[in-house]
């Protein structure tokens, strides 16, 4: 299958178009677990900040008509068929991610009881990206601050588990190089390229799926 990178800082404001009531921008195909596929009309807003963890959609035959529900054991790719801002494919994917970010303390973060949909921002041979509204909560003496942002997950080809690897801030991150190794830590190459600065946290920043065509080159299956 092609390849599809999707650059985040043209797709951070590109899912705008449920402010406009047109069915087109409403319309979906929608593609079950057992193979069927149909079309019909989305209600869901998948950039629902205060829940942005999306485990069921609903679906109706007609705009605005009556809906069924399908969670993410049932439906497991939603494509919106209507043109997007940024002109890119808007695809969502259920899959199981992690809760949280990895850190040195817990490396491996409980994932989601059930499946998430899941913004798809790369397709590769081993590795997919995907994406999620977030809302990050920055506590300091006598003020606490909300930004709402993004988080990054890839997963691999041999892997259940969507692991989170980047949530946006516009906070200084010190000593970025060494977490970004740790977040690559699956992927030496990616890492090298880190120490020999043709990855710098500038380019991370500016465009976390940067590094996704890289994992899917240089992936290693840990299945023998």
């Amino acid at each position: 299958m092609k390849k599809i990178v999707i650059f985040i800082w043209l797709f951070i404001g590109g899912i705008s178009v449920f402010a406009q009531d047109r069915p087109e921008d409403f319309h979906v195909r929608v593609i079950k677990n057992d193979g069927t596929v149909f079309e019909g009309y989305n209600e869901t807003r998948f950039t629902n900040y205060l829940r942005p963890y999306i485990t069921a959609v609903s679906i109706s035959n007609e705009f605005a008509g009556k809906s069924i529900k399908y969670n993410g054991n049932e439906v497991k790719r939603i494509e919106f068929t209507g043109e997007t801002q940024d002109s890119l494919p808007m695809i969502f994917e259920a899959v199981i991610p992690q809760t949280k970010l990895p850190n040195l303390f817990n490396k491996n973060p409980k994932p989601y009881k059930e499946p998430v949909f899941l913004r798809l921002i790369y397709e590769g041979e081993n590795v997919r990206g995907y994406a999620m509204p977030y809302t990050d909560h920055t506590m300091i003496p006598g003020r606490r601050t909300i930004l709402y942002t993004w988080r990054y997950f890839y997963l691999t080809k041999d892997s259940d588990i969507a692991v989170a690897y980047w949530d946006d801030t516009d906070g200084t991150i010190p000593k970025m190089e060494k977490v970004m190794k740790f977040y690559f830590r699956e992927f030496p190459e990616l890492q090298q390229l880190v120490d020999r600065k043709e990855i710098t946290p500038e380019m991370f920043r500016e465009n976390p799926a940067i590094v996704l065509p890289i994992m899917d080159r240089t992936f290693q299956s840990s299945e023998k």
